[in-house]
């Protein structure tokens, strides 16, 4: 195929898609937009939200006032209903459909922030964002660490726009004295190939002497958790000690189960087709399957954890995330891929994202965030942190 006929195939596929898309949509209603601005957790929001109870909760109740009875009373009687739960998908999407999607991802993002753990390690994560070490010095303690960064989907071709190839932050890393390589999966395999391949890239650096942190994204997460999980043991696996789970799907992504209804999975086989992609590596990536997968897994008890995980809301939504999560608002709290709770770790502690969705690398301040959960991975290793939260 010629550059003019392959040219005008991609515009015909992407305008099929476009029409699709806008066919699926043209049914749901408008997302509201309330301004609203405020601080949580030294978190500067500035945005819109889809309902006048999301804006009075981030901008009134999570303050810590209480202005207006109504909407107070509606706010406690919700925080009755779910007292005590444990924020699931299940929980979040009741909270949704009986307030807003905006007023559920809130609630989300305060029940994190106001668990013991997850609190310090966010006003850690804030510290060191304050104070970032200088300039090609190397961080304390880096040299006894190296990173094996497990890349996300498609990243050989499309990861230096998505960062999905980790480019930048393996610069940063050896900029600051971490040893680093980015383990070389299957760019569009499936969970269980490259499960077997970081397990081999686990093996092959675990006699250097050094401790081992795994840094995953999106579709790298459930490959993480596969091979910690099932392939990974003895020395080797003891020689983990620390994975940075950056919005991995974990539980699967439900566009990939969105996209297998008909009309829809003709569009999905069309894409399929035109990029080459194996069909059986994208829908293991589906809920079912990757549910399944997460409830059989158990990750070492004494291993460091930490999720980070974007929050966004309505009006916060990046350009890769637009077309994707107002297919997933009816499923509750998403970050255009994902469902939120279905992105954080067995076990682990959270540094929490707010306004960010899916695609960190949108994030103007990517780099120094970058480099501060590098500080505080190595601060909560080196100090043993997190021995009270396993506890």
């Amino acid at each position: 195929m010629n550059t003019i006929s392959c040219a005008a195939f991609t515009f015909k596929l992407k305008r099929l898609a476009c029409v699709l898309a806008c066919a699926l949509l043209a049914a749901c209603s408008t997302v509201e937009k309330n301004s609203a601005q405020a601080e949580l957790m030294g978190q500067t929001v500035r945005t819109t939200v889809d309902s006048e109870l999301a804006r009075y909760y981030l901008e009134v109740y999570l303050q810590g006032r209480r202005d207006n009875s109504a909407l107070d009373a509606k706010i406690a009687a919700l925080h009755h209903q779910h007292h005590g739960r444990t924020a699931t998908r299940e929980t979040l999407k009741a909270m949704a459909d009986e307030s807003s999607v905006d007023f559920a991802s809130l609630y989300l993002a305060d029940q994190l922030l106001s668990e013991g753990c997850n609190r310090r390690l966010n006003q850690d994560f804030a510290r060191h964002l304050q104070n970032p070490p200088k300039a090609g010095i190397p961080m304390a303690g880096a040299a006894n660490y190296l990173v094996l960064f497990v890349p996300g989907w498609d990243y050989a071709e499309n990861g230096h726009e998505t960062g999905a190839d980790f480019a930048k932050p393996r610069e940063l890393a050896t900029r600051y004295g971490m040893e680093n390589h980015l383990v070389a999966l299957r760019p569009t395999g499936s969970v269980e190939d490259n499960a077997a391949v970081l397990a081999a890239a686990i093996a092959q650096h675990s006699d250097l002497g050094k401790k081992i942190l795994l840094v995953g994204a999106s579709s790298g997460g459930p490959a993480i958790h596969l091979a910690l999980g099932e392939l990974v043991s003895g020395t080797h696996r003891t020689n983990v000690k620390a994975w940075l789970n950056l919005g991995g799907i974990l539980q699967g992504s439900p566009l990939v189960d969105y996209f297998q209804v008909a009309p829809r999975c003709w569009l999905l086989d069309a894409v399929l087709w035109f990029k080459g992609w194996r069909k059986d590596a994208v829908l293991g990536m589906g809920t079912s399957i990757s549910r399944a997968r997460f409830a059989r897994l158990q990750l070492p008890a004494d291993m460091l954890v930490i999720n980070y995980l974007g929050i966004p809301l309505s009006g916060q939504i990046s350009r890769h995330a637009a077309d994707k999560y107002p297919l997933l608002r009816a499923a509750g709290p998403n970050d255009g891929l994902t469902l939120l709770t279905d992105a954080i770790a067995p076990g682990s502690l959270t540094v929490v994202a707010l306004g960010r969705d899916h695609f960190f690398a949108e994030d103007p301040q990517i780099n120094e965030k970058t480099v501060a959960l590098m500080q505080l991975l190595i601060t909560y290793l080196d100090q043993d942190l997190a021995r009270s939260c396993k506890t």
